[in-house]
């Protein structure tokens, strides 16, 4: 089996403690504010969970400039 330079075995991503942990965040941030379910998130491949984790990034990020913007023009 083909391993990576931090020991991980290439085809066995569950081996890394912490990605069962993040797949987990992934699916409740996706369920929580983008309204996926469950089960599309299990047949969704891990670069279009990634692209939509990223927008929801992008878009928390412009909201809080805004927020912030807002909030040092009333000052």
């Amino acid at each position: 089996m083909l391993a990576s330079i931090s020991g991980l075995s290439f085809f066995d991503l569950s081996s890394d403690p912490n990605f069962k942990r993040n797949q987990l965040d992934e699916f409740y941030y996706l369920s929580r504010h983008a309204h996926f379910s469950y089960g599309d998130m299990l047949k969704m491949p891990v670069f279009e969970r990634k692209y939509f984790i990223n927008k929801l990034i992008e878009e928390f990020e412009k909201k809080n400039e805004a927020y912030e913007k807002a909030k040092n023009s009333k000052n």
